[in-house]
């Protein structure tokens, strides 16, 4: 079982530095609980991340969803996997620097990977640099209920090179969100942990990305 601590709606996220993995307990749980573009009628699964840092490490994320009937047609790096049941992280890791990662994962932990400020500029990370995301592929059970998921780590050597700076974990704000998709599954759904409003699903919307504020647990 994951350490929850609590669940809900949060106007920003709090991600606990911690001195290693090990020591990661009782961080936020986020709840992906807006999806303003639902049917009438429509359902969506239950779904969460978390997001906590350690000390000479990096970032690391940790998304979920206790979803039945799950699409996973996705075999390879940068497919589609948004079409398939999918867990993302967009983030900003740089303080004052307008890029962001997206990184998009299906069940069996196939992942699309990109960087960019907006969604007409996106360029894959793999062309970019011989890095990348360690992306994990985890399944959970709470209370009866099987969930999948992934745990996404984002290195400091990963994040130096490929924003060309001198990344370090430290107390900082930056800015992200947590999404739940699924475009070609059964039950279509996108939804998202900061709300974003716009008429339609649009993920790339950066101006609706929240305040991941990153301080000492």
């Amino acid at each position: 079982m994951l350490p929850f601590e609590k669940r809900g709606i949060f106007t920003e996220y709090i991600a606990p530095i911690y001195k290693s993995a090990a020591q990661a307990r009782n961080f936020p749980v986020a709840g992906i609980s807006c999806f303003p573009w639902e049917a009438e009628g429509g359902t969506h699964p239950e779904s969460f991340a978390a997001m906590f840092a350690v000390e000479g490490e990096g970032l690391h994320a940790l998304l979920w969803s206790f979803e039945e009937n799950i699409r996973c047609e996705c075999k390879k790096r940068d497919d589609p996997v948004y079409t398939d049941s999918c867990l993302e992280l967009f983030l900003m890791p740089v303080e004052g620097d307008s890029r962001y990662i997206n990184v998009e994962v299906n069940k069996d932990g196939v992942y699309l990977s990109q960087l960019g400020t907006c969604r007409s500029d996106r360029v894959f990370i793999k062309e970019l640099t011989d890095l990348e995301p360690a992306v994990i592929p985890m399944e959970l059970e709470e209370n009866g209920a099987k969930a999948w998921g992934c745990e996404i780590i984002l290195s400091e050597s990963f994040i130096s090179e490929l924003f060309q700076t001198d990344f370090h974990i430290c107390e900082t704000t930056v800015k992200g969100n947590f999404y739940k998709c699924a475009e070609l599954s059964a039950n279509p759904h996108f939804g998202s942990f900061f709300p974003v409003g716009t008429p339609e699903p649009d993920f790339h919307r950066p101006e609706f990305f929240g305040n991941i504020i990153i301080r000492k647990a």
